[in-house]
């Protein structure tokens, strides 16, 4: 791959989701063509203009945002524009707990009901495993089924209204994209 990739998670279950897809290579990249070789968890432009852009890189870099809200603009400063190649924004609206959801078969049942997915997981769900939103809760949940998370992301992928390359499905290996 010609560029870096930064991965740029909003919260600690989504940093979580991405290093178990990462730790088990179902993404089309490997942690060592990652920005410093992890995700990375801010959602504002100018943190990570100042944090991570502040030096020469060998390549340019192609950003991924990992967040559930379509209103969050991402502007860069002009200097900092030039070291990126692309930014591409991936959604897990309305939360990502909403993949517990759907996991669980429970996503008609989700949707008939007004609430945000994370508390439809702690009062009907009663996952019963701790802080459904910690990086460690959900990094051992995921972990021990990772076949189950990208079967479930390529399933909600086929259920949002979003398109499917503004989803989490944009991060699978082809030969995973391809079980859809």
């Amino acid at each position: 791959m010609n560029e870096w990739i930064a991965l740029l998670a909003e919260g600690a279950a989504e940093h979580a989701i991405l290093d178990v897809l990462i730790d088990q290579h179902c993404c089309f990249f490997e942690r060592e063509q990652l920005l410093e070789h992890a995700v990375i968890r801010t959602r504002s432009a100018k943190q990570f203009q100042n944090k991570y852009l502040n030096h020469e890189f060998d390549r340019q870099i192609h950003l991924y945002r990992i967040i559930d809200s379509r209103q969050e603009r991402f502007n860069l400063s002009f200097p900092y524009r030039q070291k990126i190649s692309q930014i591409e924004t991936l959604w897990t609206r309305p939360e990502i707990e909403i993949l517990y959801i759907i996991q669980q078969g429970q996503y008609r049942g989700f949707a008939k009901q007004a609430g945000k997915p994370s508390e439809y997981v702690k009062q009907t769900l009663k996952l019963n495993h701790g802080n459904i939103k910690s990086y460690p809760v959900v990094y051992q949940y995921w972990q021990q089924r990772p076949e189950e998370l990208v079967q479930t992301i390529i399933r909600y992928g086929q259920i949002t209204s979003d398109p499917i390359e503004k989803t989490l499905v944009r991060l699978l290996r082809d030969d995973l994209r391809a079980t859809r």
